[in-house]
């Protein structure tokens, strides 16, 4: 089955990303301040909504269009490279006044680093898209690869040596010029092409629609740090971000393996005449088997896990971390309607989505001027609730696909929520009662075999679709390791 070897090659490029990522957090949020992150966070944050400029719906529209010839890829190209390169003159030039606004000129170097990003990122990134229009999955894998481990490397040697916030910038520069070179080698001749002004009018048109709705995400999405950290300082952003980080290790790591291999596979079968809503539902189903049950287990044991990883010094984002893990198990089985809708051509609807969603998220962090950040994170529910509501509602319109086939479909995936969830949290009752708490690598590797032993039986109690993949898995490493 293609989909599964797809899924595979780019889940172990993934956990391998996984694994260096988390190397990298570990050794760099003991050798940094909070503050120090906090001003890589808030820097990054800006670069992030510029990023959306830069790529301007390109990437999507060369996924799912019905065909793509030179013509259509080198007018990809060219409004990619016409952007970054505008962007990359913006923000060196606004980078001291940025610097001023949030009181620290660290801001202000970080932002000359990483503006080369912006130079070199366009010949690569309209072939990437290419790639997976092709579903050409094995070059993506190496090439996730190769680009985590320099930015790991690369970052952990800038921290030891001393370079503060400034390690993160390096690292992430160092990865993209790697993927620059990677991508030459590789494709030879299509990346340093010329640019033209032919062929623009009909990627303009879906790109400019399916940018803006990715610039109101990443709006929203970097609001919290740009946000807190002009109303309530770097130190805040920082415990949000770690209180935060646990979400983004599995879920971002999952939903980016998933989508990777989602959205040209979704594209092309609706360009084949497949039911929606269908396979909407059938891809929500595995992936809620896997984020929602991991996300009760990370909000149980938050406290271990965070101390453990990070140090004493973040105890505040603990129980941040069990009110974001708990928002992000209601909305995981939204967590591929963005897709969806840009993969069936309306990119209106979707904008119109991302409007609604936004707006609510900005005026909960906008509460920061009069509340305290533990207060801010409670009313991020009320984010959760309108994304649950507003991706619903989208689905329904363009697939067809009401909420009680959609809940009926995921029911079995619910399931294993507790199922998964009941181990770990005997454990620690236990822990906390018996006063051994302390014993924090302890509780986290037994509530894992305990999660994964409940995920286990669940699977098989429920039927869940996913006891037919774990039973191949399991077949295929019989016949690989059979003795002779």
């Amino acid at each position: 089955m293609a989909v599964r070897k797809n899924l595979s090659m780019m889940g172990l490029a993934h956990f391998i990303a996984f694994v260096l990522n988390f190397a990298s957090v570990i050794v760099v949020s003991r050798l940094l301040t909070p503050e120090e992150i906090g001003i890589y966070s808030v820097s990054v944050a800006i670069l992030g909504l510029a990023h959306i400029f830069r790529d301007f719906g390109v990437g999507q529209y060369l996924v799912q269009a019905q065909t793509v010839g030179k013509t259509e890829f080198r007018a990809a190209l060219s409004i990619t490279l016409y952007a970054s390169w505008l962007i990359a003159l913006v923000l060196f030039l606004v980078r001291e006044p940025l610097a001023t606004l949030y009181q620290h000129d660290g801001v202000s170097q970080v932002l000359g680093i990483l503006c080369i990003n912006f130079i070199v990122l366009p010949f690569g990134t309209p072939l990437l898209s290419m790639m997976q229009r092709e579903l050409q999955f094995h070059f993506l894998a190496l090439n996730l690869g190769l680009s985590t481990l320099v930015q790991t490397s690369v970052t952990i040697a800038c921290a030891y040596a001393g370079q503060s916030f400034l390690s993160m910038a390096w690292g992430a520069l160092a990865a993209h010029l790697a993927k620059l070179v990677w991508l030459n080698i590789m494709r030879p001749g299509e990346i340093f092409i010329w640019p033209t002004l032919r062929g623009l009018k009909s990627t303009l048109h879906f790109g400019s629609l399916a940018s803006l709705a990715s610039i109101i995400r990443e709006v929203g999405t970097s609001s919290s740090d740009l946000i807190l950290g002009r109303t309530l300082g770097f130190s805040e952003v920082a415990f949000l971000s770690r209180a935060n980080g646990l979400n983004k290790m599995l879920l971002t790591r999952v939903v980016a393996l998933v989508r990777g291999v989602y959205f040209p596979t979704f594209a092309n079968e609706l360009r084949n005449g497949a039911d929606g809503a269908k396979l909407y539902s059938r891809s929500m189903c595995y992936l809620v088997a896997i984020t929602g049950p991991a996300l009760a287990v990370m909000a149980i044991t938050s406290e271990p896990l965070i101390l453990f990883l990070f140090g004493e010094q973040w105890q505040r984002s603990v129980p941040l971390a069990m009110l974001i893990c708990f928002y992000a198990m209601l909305v995981t089985p939204y967590s591929l309607y963005s897709l969806s809708l840009v993969a069936a051509g309306h990119v209106k609807r979707n904008l119109w989505v991302e409007v609604i969603i936004q707006t609510v998220q900005v005026l909960v962090l906008l509460s920061s001027i009069w509340w305290p950040l533990e207060r801010v994170v409670m009313l991020l529910g009320l984010v959760a609730l309108t994304q649950i509501a507003c991706a619903q509602s989208a689905l329904k319109k363009t697939f067809g696909l009401t909420m009680a086939a959609h809940l009926k479909s995921l029911a079995p995936s619910l399931l294993l929520i507790p199922f998964s969830a009941s181990g770990p949290a005997i454990l620690m009752y236990l822990a906390q009662s018996h006063g051994f708490s302390e014993q924090r690598l302890l509780i986290l590797l037994l509530s894992g075999a305990l999660a994964v032993s409940g995920w286990a039986i669940g699977i098989f109690v429920t039927r869940h679709p996913m006891r037919t993949e774990v039973m191949h898995g399991l077949s295929t490493l019989k016949s690989k390791y059979k003795p002779c």
